[in-house]
């Protein structure tokens, strides 16, 4: 396991023996993020610094990555090798899991799975939240399965875990629903008695709920905004709203961001900074986005589903390319964003020919990520007939990493947003495959391995008389 790790974290640091690191910053996302590091490293408060002048407090970017970046004293070099390393280690926390509940085939199938997953490395490259999310994610949420299974340190256990949802969600909003999921676990566990599954659930609860309404008392200190961040606002403006007109009238999602831009008097290109952002502005556009998803509620599903199976399967593309320094980088939204179009489908398939090496990449992820869907069905369908553990760990896994892609699964839907959650699915995927649970059971002094139809077999050893299948 500490050898798949070790790849892993090794994969993810090889693009750092490049001398250009272009590939690392999103426009304009990544600038922004170091502005708030930079902030907050020389005395801003959490606000941006910018040719050497603070700006006004921040309320669109949660304080979880610009504090990471400033951890690292804000180099590009250092905070790309942390992201590898927790890459790694994120690799090896799944794989000890598995492998202590369930099986060793499992742990190293999940392992594998997360080691190879090509988007996670690229994002492990870029100065984003994703790889760092991904990390706090899976630390909140797989010591929780092992708990609740076990009986053992819940309450502790579900402290920590609360904490460290806090900390996902000011890391990136969308984790806002951890607080409803965490409790889950708990509350259906077989191995706790009735008082530790309503006071392990209730803390999972309560401290990410506090640690979200003190961020939100501090927004609204500091600039009357009474929410956890403005980008839920953008989003459903400039991204839901916009998509939907943009499919109706059969144009591109960056063409009708023009006419909203208008219609607000603050252009898309100027909504990210901190001088425009307001409780006021935030009102407007929430007012004006559901207004349109309102009226169209039909193509709002529709762009839902289709952004869904768009994150859900979909290779990425031109940050890979960017990432290993060939060929088939374009520029613009995604080929979810905007009126569906068979010429940019062609389009896209004519730059990533261009490079060989991306082509075989490409399918070399689509095939992955087919494996992983695949397994997480077998999963799924074996619920029926296996464990509470089992069943609890599928489904809580599953509808966990499902509800996080479907939240993000409009205009603004990107395969980067996949990659937090590919730790959850992988880890289904190998249980689909590799469903064997270590018992704790033993016939004749023999340890047995029970299957999630409830059969034992024995591992090694034993006379024919004692063996049991």
């Amino acid at each position: 396991m500490i050898g798949v790790a070790l790849l892993a974290a090794s994969m993810r640091l090889a693009p750092l023996a490049r001398s250009d690191l272009a590939h690392a910053f999103r426009p304009d996302d990544s600038f922004e993020y170091l502005q708030l590091a930079d902030g907050i490293r020389h005395g801003c408060g959490f606000a941006r610094l910018i040719q050497g002048t603070c700006r006004p407090a921040e309320i669109l970017r949660t304080p979880g990555y610009p504090l990471f970046l400033a951890g690292v004293d804000g180099s590009i070099r250092w905070a790309i090798a942390a992201q590898a390393i927790l890459g790694g280690i994120v690799c090896l926390m799944v794989a000890a899991w598995i492998a202590g509940y369930w099986n060793f085939s499992a742990a190293i199938a999940a392992e594998l799975l997360i080691a190879f997953d090509l988007p996670s490395i690229v994002m492990s490259n870029e100065i984003m939240s994703e790889a760092l999310f991904q990390f706090v994610l899976v630390i909140a949420l797989f010591p929780v399965l092992l708990a609740a299974a076990r009986g053992r340190k819940a309450v502790f256990t579900a402290a920590i875990a609360g904490f460290v949802a806090g900390i996902a969600i000011l890391v990136r909003p969308i984790g806002i629903i951890l607080p409803l999921l965490l409790p889950i676990p708990f509350l259906v566990s077989r191995a706790l008695e009735r008082r530790q599954r309503y006071l392990a659930a209730a803390l999972a609860c309560a401290i990410p709920v506090l640690m979200v309404g003190g961020w939100s008392a501090r927004n609204y200190r500091v600039a009357g905004y009474p929410g956890l961040s403005t980008v839920g606002a953008i989003n459903i403006y400039y991204y839901r709203a916009a998509d939907i007109v943009a499919r109706e009238n059969n144009t591109l999602l960056e063409a009708t961001r023009a006419s909203f831009g208008a219609r607000l008097g603050v252009p898309y290109e100027l909504v990210y900074e901190a001088r425009v952002q307001s409780a006021a502005l935030a009102r407007r556009m929430n007012q004006l986005g559901f207004m349109v998803i309102r009226a169209h509620p039909i193509e709002a599903a529709v762009m839902m589903l289709q952004g869904s199976i768009y994150l859900a399967l979909s290779p990425m593309r031109s940050p890979l390319a960017a990432t290993i320094g060939t060929s088939g980088v374009y520029h613009g939204d995604g080929l979810n964003a905007g009126a569906f179009s068979i010429s940019r489908i062609s389009n896209t398939f004519r730059l990533i020919w261009q490079s060989p090496v991306l082509s075989v990449l490409i399918l070399f992820e689509a095939l992955l990520t087919m494996l992983v869907w695949a397994g997480i069905g077998v999963g799924l369908v074996r619920c029926a007939r296996g464990q509470s553990e089992y069943r609890v760990s599928v489904t809580f896994l599953t509808a966990t990493g499902i509800l996080l892609l479907v939240l993000a699964a409009g205009g603004e839907a990107d395969v980067r947003f996949r990659v937090p959650v590919v730790p959850l699915l992988a880890a289904v995927a190998a249980l689909g495959y590799f469903p064997q649970r270590r018992g704790v059971d033993q016939v004749a002094g023999v340890p047995v391995c029970e299957t999630i139809g409830g059969s034992k077999a024995v591992i090694g050893g034993g006379s024919p008389a004692n063996r049991s299948i």
